[in-house]
Parts: C-alpha cells; sequence; structure tokens
C-alpha cells in the first residue's frame, strides 16, 4: 500500500554564523489536506527519472532505461495528460552503444529538449541535443561540437546563448551550442575537477563540483566571466568537513548564492554522510554562512531551487521506518531559516532526482522508485498542489498510478537501432556464437575478405578474426557492436549478449 508522512523539525541557533542544528522530530496534528499525486512507469528492466516539465496540457518526465540484465542505456519520456494519465512513451532514437539523458529544459511550449551523452565505438563520446514535442514527435538532434569524450552535466543560457557545462579530461568545460566556443577553467596538476551543477548570475558562470587530489575529495566552487577569466575560485569553503566533500547543487536569487554540499564530517571520514547549504555572496564567491539541515536519517542531497516562497531542498531520508528511504521536501525562508518539512515515497524504496514548481506553485518531483511494478526500478513523479505548510501529515494514501509500459515488451525495441543495411547477425540475441549474413545485394561473399571486431556497451575491444562466425564466450550479458570490414567498407552491427 501507498503511504505518505510529513514531519516538521525544530532547530535552534547554536552559534553566531547563521547555523541551524537538528533538534527534536515532531508529528503534527493534520491542518489541511494536501493533495498529492504520485505516479510510477516503466518495464521489467530499470527506469530511472531524471526531469519532470509540466506545462499547459499535461507533463513530460524524462528518462534512462536500462533493459534487465544487459547494458542496453537508452533515454526514455513518458508524457503525462492533465490528469496525470500516461499517453504516450517512446524511447530516443540512437545507432550506438549507450545512450544517457543528463539534463533536460523547456524553452518552447510544448517542446522538451534532452541533452545526452551518447557511445560509439568508432567516435567514442558525443554530445546530443534532442527534440520531442508534447505528441510525441522527435524533430531531431543537433550534435555538440564539443572535444573529443566531452562530459556534459548541464545546460545554462549565458549572454543569451545556450552553453553546456562539464568536464573535458581532469578540467571543468563550457562548450557553446552554436559556435563551438570552449571555456575551460582549473585542472590543477596532480588534481582532477568535476562539475556537478551550473547556472548564470549576473553574466558570471557559476560551476559547483568537487577537487580530487591524492587522499582527498573537496567541494569546489568556480564564478567564470563571459570571456573566459576566472572571477573566483573556492576549494574546501567549510571548515568543519573532512576529507570528503562535494557540492550536489546549486541555486541562486538576487545576490543570494545557495550550494548544496553533500559531506563526511571530519570525525567519521568513512561512515556517516551528511548535507548542508552553504550561503555565499555570487560575485566574489565569499562565504556568507551555513544552513545545515537535520542530522538523522539523511542520505546525499539531490537539488535545490528558489521558489516565490523561499527555498526548497531536495534529499533523500531513510528516518521513516514506515516509508523505507523516501523523497524529503525541506522548506526555508528567503534568509535561510528553517519553516518545514515533509516525506512521500511507497513502503519500497524511492529516490529523488530533481525538483521543478509548476503552474499556480506546484511542486514537482522526478526520481525512481522500486516495487510498485515486478520489483524492478521505475521512474516516477511525485507532485503536491504547494509548497505548504509540508509537516502536516495524513495517514491518507495520495492518488496513486502504476503504468506497466507496454515499449518494454518486446526487447528488440530496446536495441539500438540497426546500423547496416547490407549486413545482419543470426542468431540475435545469442549466447555462444552468431554468423555474419550479407544482404542479397552483396553476391558470393568470401569468408576471407571479412574482419570483424566485437566491442562491448563501453567501447572496449572484446574479440576480433576473420571470416563470418564470431565467438561470444569470451562475453558478458548485454548489447555489443561488431565492427565489419568488408572489401575496404566499414558497417556496424548491434548484438544483444545473453548469458544462458
Amino acid at each position: 500500500m501507498m503511504k505518505f508522512r510529513f514531519n516538521g523539525v525544530k532547530f535552534i541557533p547554536c552559534t553566531s554564523r547563521v547555523i541551524w542544528c537538528f533538534a527534536a522530530l515532531i508529528w503534527a496534528a493534520p491542518a489541511f489536506t494536501q493533495v498529492s499525486q504520485f505516479r510510477a512507469v516503466g518495464g521489467p528492466g530499470m527506469e530511472f527519472g531524471k526531469f519532470v516539465f509540466p506545462h499547459q496540457t499535461g507533463a513530460f518526465l524524462v528518462a534512462n532505461s536500462r533493459l534487465d540484465e544487459s547494458n542496453i542505456l537508452r533515454g526514455y519520456l513518458v508524457h503525462y495528460d492533465s490528469n496525470l494519465n500516461v499517453d504516450w512513451s517512446i524511447l530516443l532514437p540512437f545507432d550506438g552503444l549507450l545512450q544517457e539523458v543528463v539534463d533536460a529544459w523547456v524553452e518552447t511550449p510544448g517542446m522538451v529538449n534532452v541533452l545526452t551523452r551518447d557511445l560509439t565505438p568508432d567516435i567514442g563520446y558525443e554530445t546530443h541535443i534532442h527534440t520531442v514535442d508534447s505528441t510525441g514527435v522527435w524533430h531531431g538532434k543537433a550534435t555538440l561540437a564539443s572535444p573529443l569524450n566531452f562530459r556534459p552535466v548541464i545546460r545554462v543560457n549565458w549572454l543569451g546563448e545556450n552553453w553546456v557545462v562539464g568536464g573535458n579530461g581532469s578540467q571543468p568545460a563550457a562548450v557553446n551550442v552554436a559556435t563551438g566556443d570552449i571555456r575551460t577553467w582549473g585542472g590543477l596538476p596532480g588534481t582532477s575537477d568535476e562539475v556537478t551543477d551550473a547556472l548564470v548570475t549576473n553574466n558570471i558562470l557559476i560551476a559547483v563540483g568537487s577537487r580530487t587530489a591524492p587522499n582527498t575529495t573537496q567541494t569546489a566552487i568556480w564564478g567564470m566571466y563571459p570571456l573566459g577569466q576566472l572571477a573566483f575560485e573556492i576549494v574546501q569553503p567549510d571548515s568543519t568537513v573532512g576529507e570528503w566533500s562535494e557540492a550536489d547543487a546549486v541555486a541562486v536569487q538576487q545576490d543570494y548564492l545557495s550550494v548544496l554540499q553533500s559531506y563526511h564530517p571530519q570525525a567519521d571520514s568513512t561512515g556517516s554522510l551528511l548535507h548542508n547549504i552553504l550561503a555565499l555572496n555570487p560575485t566574489t564567491g565569499e562565504l556568507n554562512g551555513i544552513i545545515e539541515g537535520p542530522q538523522s536519517g539523511q542520505r546525499p542531497g539531490r537539488d535545490l531551487i528558489w521558489t516565490n516562497d523561499g527555498m526548497l531542498k531536495l534529499s533523500q531520508t531513510d528516518a521513516f521506518t514506515q516509508l523505507d528511504e523516501s523523497m524529503l521536501l525541506t522548506h526555508y525562508t528567503p534568509n535561510g531559516g528553517f519553516i518545514d518539512q515533509g516525506a512521500w515515497g511507497t513502503t519500497f524504496e524511492d529516490d529523488p532526482s530533481h525538483v521543478t514548481v509548476g503552474p499556480g506553485g506546484s511542486i514537482w518531483v522526478a526520481g525512481s522508485t522500486r516495487g510498485t511494478l515486478d520489483g524492478s526500478w521505475n521512474a516516477c513523479l511525485l507532485r503536491l498542489d504547494s509548497l505548504g505548510p509540508l509537516g502536516s501529515w495524513s495517514s491518507e494514501t495520495p492518488d496513486l498510478g502504476l503504468f506497466n509500459d507496454p515499449l518494454f515488451d518486446d526487447v528488440s525495441v530496446v536495441q539500438p537501432v540497426a546500423g547496416s543495411d547490407l549486413w545482419s547477425c543470426f542468431p540475435n540475441p545469442a549466447s555462444e556464437q552468431t554468423r555474419l549474413s550479407p544482404s542479397p545485394d552483396l553476391d558470393n561473399v568470401d569468408d576471407s575478405t571479412l574482419e570483424w571486431t566485437l566491442y562491448d556497451v563501453q567501447g572496449r575491444t572484446v574479440s576480433n578474426g576473420v571470416g563470418s562466425h564470431v565467438n561470444l564466450i569470451d562475453c558478458n550479458s548485454g548489447v555489443h557492436m561488431i565492427r565489419v570490414s568488408h572489401l575496404g567498407r566499414i558497417h556496424h552491427l548491434n548484438l544483444l549478449v545473453r548469458r544462458p
């Protein structure tokens, strides 16, 4: 049975620098009926919800889908109508080995843009931007002119142009979508910098993440001017954390920059994982204070946004045995004072990803849930009609909808698009061996003229050989690609290996 609970938390000031500490957990009497709706969708594999975008006629849920017992990863989109019923779902077109959704956004009403990182064995990783409308029509994709194996994280609008922020080797980087111009920073010798989130304020690109050096990983925050000069760089702004910390998300409102940080405390560098919110000056990066959240039953922070009613933090919690691991929303005043919080979820595991503010102040959370459909992970969304008061709780079951997507009934639909019209392989799926077969357009093919290389989902060579028989004894289960060379021409075939 679906359940949801809310809890109020009382905080007391602990120091003079705007730090709040967890004091007590209080169950409050119901004050009003909060209308909440929870939806789970997917198949027998694993679907992980990443983003949700409401619009006038419904909502887009953007996710990643991985087929059970394989490494096939595809971008997965579900559209809900105004009553939150599924009216279509699609897998993004793809002809490579791996496709991972990393960001999504809406610029034109009724159209969603999806940023993916795609892997093909010949090229390596590429970054694409797909466009899909509210009827499920795919309007094509654009390829980002990024460096080889660039790791995209998020799209931002910087001086009226779209940029994709991510990583290039050990350095953070930002790539202009239209021109391919690139800005890089950080990456000191002996260190590796990673970006987890970014935004633009006062024409300064703010990127947050971590810097890893021998034996330490520390929260890192960077500010970049439009021409590429470094406005500021802050590493380990919070002196109270231990040897591991990282920034999970960043949000801004006027002159108030908030950074959600996960960390191990100094006294426990390998066990307890906590998180807090750093308050900084967005122009100088100067630390103004720390808002410290509840200490009990906390998991990593997930997202941080500003609303008309203050700041909202999304995290995962295991503090409530009734809910197992669940989604936790915490509401703060614009000055960082704690207001309220509430936890939602099933009696199974729920893992939130991102939170969005919709029309009329509604709150939308995208994430994943396990146990609602055949015990597998499925994409899910949570909708609340308003931000608060979150602390009012009820034992009532919210509106729950489960959709077992028939899209996944046929395993072939999850496989990448075929890479060649002249060659195929049979059997496919296969377990021990497959045979290369030419189309009727290729007559009298001599086996000695065939050379092939077998790649796994990470683009690594598994085996190679000559002739039409491809031995799969050394393969793990999952999607593979066969590169066929015949008389100077290269062809690619997709193969699903299934171990008995």
